[in-house]
């Protein structure tokens, strides 16, 4: 799959089948995370891989935006104490977020373009799915990412248009002259 396709054609999928995900290919979606960029090169990330069925429902019970039953969800963590230790206060409290989203992203087309869906999920209590994972205080849960073979082909949602999003030297001047493509 191209990576533009799969830009354009990945949705956030809500329902899975109930069939595992191989590890093989659980194995490429982390190491395409750990490929996404990051500033200062810190990688704060941390990935906890969750497919032990009570840890799995004890997760869905704090976390609200988690809906469906995906075999897997993997809690995208960032490592607080190295990315202030490499980068500062700006890499703890900013650069640290910014890296666990690109990562996330990039696990989520692998995903797609493995054959498998997926969700991206910020509402959840950070400080229960901390307990449940036994995560130290200096590792933070930024996001977590439901996996699975999608049960549902859910169809894109509107886009603004370019012209509405994308400017030329200052804000406000058309990218575009004249309405044309380029």
């Amino acid at each position: 799959m191209e990576v533009l396709e799969a830009i354009r054609s990945r949705r956030s999928i809500r329902r899975f089948k109930p069939d595992p995900v191989p590890e093989r290919l659980l194995l490429e979606i982390l190491d395409a995370g750990r490929w996404a960029p990051s500033g200062g090169n810190i990688q704060p990330w941390l990935f906890i891989v969750v497919k032990d069925s009570k840890t799995l429902k004890l997760v869905k019970m704090f976390s609200p935006g988690l809906f469906g039953d995906p075999p897997v969800v993997v809690a995208i963590c960032s490592d607080r104490k190295r990315a202030r230790e490499v980068g500062g206060k700006l890499a703890e409290e900013y650069l640290s977020i910014v890296d666990c989203a690109m990562a996330a992203q990039n696990m989520m087309l692998a995903a797609h373009a493995l054959g498998l869906g997926s969700c991206i999920i910020k509402s959840f209590s950070a400080q229960a799915i901390r307990k449940v994972l036994k995560l130290p205080d200096h590792v933070e849960p930024e996001l977590l990412l439901s996996l699975g073979y999608p049960d549902e082909q859910p169809q894109p949602p509107p886009r603004r248009p370019l012209e509405d999003i994308a400017f030329l030297d200052q804000y406000g001047e058309p990218l575009l002259k004249g309405g044309g493509e380029g």
